[in-house]
């Protein structure tokens, strides 16, 4: 199994990265296609369009506006500056195959296909178990499991966290495949953890709050296909950037079919569990808590 542990690569990378520094001359202007459908009808599925920009310039991504937007000929609305909404309902199904088509103001014209993988597990259920105070210099840290079953083919994942609906950014979940328990019962396997500290508080929200009586933790598995993981894993290890690409990276793959792109246009069934939190300090799943 391959996990991204995104706090963890910010303290080595320094080490293991090479650096290659980009000078202005070598700069092109690309476009950044982060689009993402999923198989769930609430869900407001987004096509996002920006621009990279310099690896020396400190300043936001700019957003691409005006531009003609589709999934398979439904036309995206503009919600805001370069996010592009689909309509209400709209949405994917496993085994689907998907056409993204993008035309900017100026003309140039960009498109991707995308199959939607058949679910990789059912999620029946997450638990949370409290792991400890300043473990490797955060503040808290609780571990989280689930049980449910795992398809016999080997699948890969995106497994995201959410806490009373605030969902740590796509960037920093992390990615896996299913060598531990491809094709089997899971019970109770430890499959990502929630950190809270004031630096990831303050800067990212109520994700990373500290966990109190009453909250609800939802965690998110994403089946992708092995381009749409391959890339994830690309980008983690390549660029520590939210959002992506910012600055550009040197190698990224892409399935968007066009000049000067970065980016990918994926299609993921995702299954979810929720769990409400009775002791933020349960030291154990509540599974494993003895019955009287």
């Amino acid at each position: 199994m391959k996990k991204i542990f995104p706090l963890l690569l910010l303290l080595l990378a320094a080490c293991t990265e090479k650096v290659e520094l980009q000078s202005v001359s070598d700069y092109h202007d690309y476009l950044v296609v982060d689009a993402l459908l999923t198989d769930r009808a609430e869900d407001v599925q987004t096509v996002t369009l920006s621009h990279t920009i310099s690896y020396f310039q400190d300043e936001p991504m700019p957003m691409v506006r005006g531009a003609e937007v589709s999934i398979n000929g439904t036309p995206f609305a503009e919600h805001e500056a370069g996010i592009y909404e689909g309509p209400e309902g709209f949405h994917g199904e496993p085994g689907g195959q998907y056409h993204l088509r993008i035309r900017l103001p100026e003309g140039s014209v960009y498109e991707a296909d995308a199959t939607m993988p058949e679910p990789g597990f059912e999620l029946d259920e997450v638990d949370y178990a409290y792991a400890g105070n300043k473990a490797l210099g955060l503040d808290s840290l609780w571990t989280l499991a689930i049980w449910g079953r795992d398809r016999a083919e080997a699948s890969y994942y995106c497994v995201r966290t959410g806490v009373n609906g605030h969902f740590i950014p796509f960037e920093l979940n992390e990615i896996m495949d299913d060598k531990y328990f491809n094709g089997n019962q899971i019970n109770g396997f430890p499959i990502t953890t929630l950190y809270q500290s004031a630096w990831l508080y303050d800067r990212y929200g109520e994700c990373y709050k500290y966990l109190e009586e009453g909250d609800v933790i939802t965690l998110e598995a994403f089946t992708l296909d092995k381009g749409y993981f391959d890339f994830l894993f690309s980008i983690t290890m390549s660029s520590f950037s939210i959002p992506i690409f910012s600055p550009q990276p040197a190698n990224a793959p892409t399935n968007i079919r066009g000049e000067h792109v970065l980016g990918w246009f994926a299609a993921c069934p995702v299954t979810s569990a929720q769990v409400v939190v009775d002791n933020p300090f349960r030291p154990v799943y509540k599974r494993m808590l003895p019955s009287f």
